[in-house]
């Protein structure tokens, strides 16, 4: 696969490989697919949170502090896991 940058991104990827954070422009491309998928498991599973609470019939004004700390807490743990709801 190749892959065409604008020359701001080709700047950037060759700042990180300059800079010794990665070895190879290829390494700074993985990186960054690794990351955007991470970031869209994360938001399937927070949707999926979300879809768990409004099935109990809670609405978000219904929600204190302290249901929004185990929510937070719930969700770090799965992102953490890797599990999903």
């Amino acid at each position: 696969m190749n892959v065409n940058l604008n020359s701001e991104l080709q700047a950037f990827v060759a700042e990180k490989v300059l800079s010794g954070e990665y070895h190879t422009p290829q390494a700074v491309i993985e990186d960054a697919v690794r990351l955007l998928a991470e970031r869209a498991r994360a938001e399937q599973r927070l949707h999926a949170l979300l879809r768990s609470v409004k099935s109990t019939g809670t609405t978000v004004t219904d929600l204190n502090e302290k249901d929004w700390e185990a929510i937070r807490l719930e969700a770090e743990s799965r992102l953490v896991d890797g599990k999903s709801a």
